[in-house]
């Protein structure tokens, strides 16, 4: 075979399988590359990339077509996400092709790559590169790494406001990722300035949050609060459920249903008690719970350690190899405590209106483990963010959904139990699809059991604790739900837990 059928059969191999875009080691031969050069099949963008291409096509018409293709290439080959501007352009649904593409890479490089037509990319080395404050957006059909909306904000904080109106008026900031990003390089003078840019897109939440951020980490007053005007707020619009979130809402009809039907009656049976004996109770409990709740999870800790600890006890510094463990151990019991505490606060402020969203479930978490990343054995970003990696939950074969399917079961998770009437029946579903759901790496037993105790006492009803010595009966039933789909053993043993309480 001649260099001239060899080279024409690897490039229609590798066109007819879309591959338009190659890198110089992709060539089998150097004669045959030459070749193709010559012949006008590929064209060199720089000494590492290559385009794919007919004869007759000129590269003004190739370029722009296969742009995001390459940028997919650079950006993979140098570990990098788009930031600033580019990233703001691509997570607004902007599709063009952009003249100079800003890339964050977590490479020891930092250069302008030029592209034909005066593009460029401009590579620039961050040491605090994270791959968990990227996403994958799809521009023009490819999928590209960009910064997440929080990160892209404090970079894009220079830019006139009309550049960026849209993007700050439309995008939802998640407050805890807005505080991690900050807390790793706090800049007081940015976000002062983006409150006033939040101010003038009316997005006066957003203000309050930022506001706040600056005042817990600098002391830095900025502007008076101002409360939103939700009149302003653009309706969400309808969009189709994935099948996964269609198999969930089936599964928590069905599930209300059997719950109201045998337990209705029962439920209504249990005494309802006035808001301030109801956090005189819990308040009274909360060593004995907080014991209970980290012990379920597998911490080694004592009844006397949690009386320490929340008496204000701290114990002496600790070495040897079992100091991390008894590190943990400590923040867990300490972290719990200010969860406790929150949701107690939660319960004044939305006593006989219980809400589970997304908010409340995120600043539970935070409080959770925020102690831990003081004590730096956990990374804030992770409490900002659901899982990213497959869970697994040690003694049963129930295996909870790709991490991937997070972001539409979450959203509809906090729907459905936010439309569950009966009290009782919302705290146990909430609890159990928590649980089935498995949204964080770690926590998410604890978190699911202060959001069952929101919603009860929120609505009137005693705060439940399950009992260390209860682990087999309480696992078991979760058990009999996630594998058998029989929701009912889960259910009768929280209101036989609720019945305990109540005359306690």
């Amino acid at each position: 075979m001649t260099i001239k059928e060899k080279s024409i059969r690897w490039w229609a191999e590798k066109t007819k399988a879309s591959r338009y875009v190659v890198r110089s080691g992709d060539f089998e031969d150097q004669r045959e590359r030459a070749f193709l050069k010559k012949e006008g099949y590929v064209y060199s963008l720089n000494r590492r990339y290559w385009i794919l291409k007919w004869p007759e096509e000129k590269i003004e018409e190739v370029f722009p077509s296969l742009y995001w293709k390459i940028m997919r290439e650079i950006i993979s080959d140098n570990t990098g996400s788009l930031k600033g501007i580019s990233a703001m352009s691509a997570l607004t649904g902007d599709q063009a092709v952009q003249n100079r593409l800003l890339v964050r890479t977590k490479e020891k490089i930092s250069q302008d790559i030029p592209l034909p037509l005066d593009f460029k990319v401009t590579l620039r080395q961050d040491p605090l590169f994270d791959s968990r404050l990227l996403k994958k957006v799809q521009v023009a059909g490819v999928d590209i790494p960009v910064d997440i909306p929080e990160r892209v904000l404090a970079d894009i904080s220079n830019l006139g406001f009309e550049e960026i109106r849209s993007f700050i008026a439309g995008t939802d900031f998640d407050e805890r990722l807005l505080e991690a990003v900050y807390a790793r390089n706090p800049k007081p003078v940015v976000f002062k300035r983006l409150v006033g840019l939040a101010k003038k897109a009316g997005r006066l939440d957003l203000v309050a949050t930022l506001e706040k951020i600056i005042e817990a980490y600098t002391h830095y007053h900025v502007v008076k609060k101002e409360k939103l005007d939700t009149s302003q707020l653009a309706k969400e619009p309808q969009v189709i459920s994935p099948a996964w979130v269609i198999r969930q809402e089936e599964q928590f009809k069905v599930f209300e249903a059997t719950l109201e039907k045998e337990l209705k009656s029962k439920i209504a049976r249990i005494k309802k008690q006035p808001l301030s004996d109801l956090l005189a109770s819990a308040r009274e409990h909360k060593k004995y719970d907080t014991y209970h709740s980290t012990t379920l999870e597998g911490y080694q800790i004592t009844p006397e350690q949690v009386d320490a600890l929340l008496s204000g006890i701290i114990p002496e510094e600790e070495s040897g190899g079992d100091y991390l463990e008894k590190l943990r151990n400590r923040m867990a019991i300490v972290g719990y405590s200010e969860a406790f505490d929150f949701i107690l606060k939660k319960v004044q402020d939305d006593f006989g209106k219980p809400q589970v969203n997304e908010k409340l479930i995120k600043d539970t978490y935070y409080n959770l483990f925020k102690p831990s990343v003081d004590a730096e054995i956990v990374d804030i970003v992770s409490l900002t963010t659901y899982r990213n990696i497959a869970a697994f939950i040690r003694g049963t074969t129930y295996v909870p959904s790709s991490w991937e399917k997070l972001p539409d079961l979450m959203p509809s998770y906090a729907e459905l139990v936010s439309e569950v009437k009966n009290p009782v029946i919302k705290a146990i579903l909430a609890h159990y699809f928590f649980v089935a759901i498995h949204p964080y790496i770690d926590g998410n037993g604890r978190t699911s059991r202060l959001l069952m105790n929101y919603v009860l006492l929120s609505s009137g009803y005693s705060w439940v604790t399950i009992r260390a010595e209860q682990r087999a009966q309480y696992f078991g039933a979760l058990n009999k739900g996630t594998v058998d789909g029989d929701i009912l053993p889960f259910g009768k043993f929280i209101v036989e837990m609720l019945k305990e309480a109540s005359l306690a």
